[in-house]
């Protein structure tokens, strides 16, 4: 049991302070590639390979906790099925768009934006889901769902952003139609390389796991997981900042556009969501409107900026180093953002469930519920052993 709380802890640790650490990594990628552009220059194939390594070192992890098995149970709420497809593939690409018309002035980084809230949430929003003492099994089916899905909506909804709203704010200059066309195709390519075959390799590895280990062994060691996936993604931020530190400098207004769409983003739509589901309740009969709406909430609006930023790095690659950075800026900054306002949401959790009307008798019975059920897995584990 030492290793698992330790790899507990580890995952903990870095969720916590992710914030912090994809800023210290940005800091460091820049500050020491200004001053090593010649060596940058002299290595980029080098940095190539190492970005490519970190991408399949943060999505293949992920894979492996991906229950693919809760899609059985993600249609028995069709209410919330809706919610969560609205709010990740229809709200989330209308707001980087309005946003990044307000905010953002080049074409390639308001595509990274795109892309940035177009893909679906990560395996951590169950962790969130349980924090705020929801429906973790609802949340399990509905980051199942989401996925799937996204593999068909992303280079859907990504190459209808190309050709009409991005071939239009080019004008025709930078992107020819043979270009669009090499866009398109480099983007399908990513989600096989980067979704499609993790994934297909992930699914029997993961039984394969379980199988050889157990259930409960397993769950003792999933920590590692996400732990690595955050990793990976310090590892790929501070190797894209370090590779274009020069070329960031000329365009800080731009950072300070997804600074700002950040802001916008999270502090209206954790708002507006947390209202509205108040009175468009999403439960079923004998579950509370609570519950269904931190699901829809936090299975909806926090973003896999991994998956975007791999996406994005890869999928505009045919256009040119500096393309691909602009593009991978606003999902490499984004978690800096995310991780703030979830914690301060996480943070009002007695305030919200006041607000949504849960009484404290129902908050202690599924705390005494995930205590014997700890007890229960506790037991397990030691028959295992």
């Amino acid at each position: 049991m030492q290793s698992a709380t330790k790899l507990e802890r580890l995952r903990a640790h870095l969720d916590r302070w992710l914030g912090l650490y994809v800023g210290l990594m940005i800091v460091i990628g820049l500050a020491t590639g200004y001053y090593g552009m010649a060596w940058v220059h002299a290595h980029s194939g080098l940095l190539q390979l190492i970005e490519m390594a970190s991408i399949y070192i943060m999505i293949f992890p992920m894979m492996l906790m991906l229950n693919v098995r809760a899609l059985g149970n993600a249609f028995r709420n069709l209410k919330l099925v809706a919610a969560v497809i609205i709010l990740n593939f229809v709200y989330g690409p209308l707001m980087a768009v309005l946003l990044g018309d307000l905010f953002v002035g080049s074409p390639y980084v308001r595509l990274g934006l795109f892309i940035a809230w177009l893909v679906p949430c990560s395996s951590m929003s169950i962790g969130y889901v349980g924090l705020m003492l929801a429906d973790i099994s609802s949340a399990t089916a509905m980051v199942a769902l989401s996925f799937i899905l996204s593999l068909a909506l992303i280079p859907l909804e990504t190459s209808l952003y190309i050709n009409s709203v991005l071939a239009h704010q080019l004008k025709g200059f930078a992107l020819s139609s043979a270009a669009l066309s090499g866009v398109e195709m480099g983007l399908v390519m990513t989600i096989i390389e980067v979704l499609v075959i993790p994934l297909v390799v992930a699914i029997p590895t993961h039984e394969a796991m379980i199988r050889k280990m157990g259930q409960q062994k397993f769950k003792r060691i999933s920590p590692l997981f996400p732990s690595l996936t955050m990793l990976g993604m310090f590892i790929i931020i501070f190797t894209i900042f370090f590779a274009h530190a020069g070329m960031l400098i000329t365009h800080i207004l731009d950072v300070l556009g997804v600074f700002y769409s950040a802001m916008v983003f999270g502090s209206v739509s954790l708002t507006v969501f947390t209202l509205l589901f108040k009175y468009v309740r999403l439960n079923r009969k004998n579950e509370t409107p609570y519950s269904s709406a931190m699901v829809a909430i936090l299975t909806g609006i926090p973003k896999n900026e991994a998956t975007a930023i791999a996406i994005s790095t890869m999928a505009l690659a045919a256009l040119g180093s500096q393309a691909a950075f602009l593009a991978s800026m606003a999902p490499s900054l984004l978690p800096a953002f995310q991780v703030v306002f979830i914690i301060l949401f996480i943070k009002l959790r007695e305030k919200l469930m006041s607000f949504y009307g849960v009484e404290r008798r129902v908050e202690v019975l599924e705390e005494r519920e995930i205590m014997v059920a700890e007890a229960q897995d506790k037991g397990e584990v030691k028959r295992d052993e």
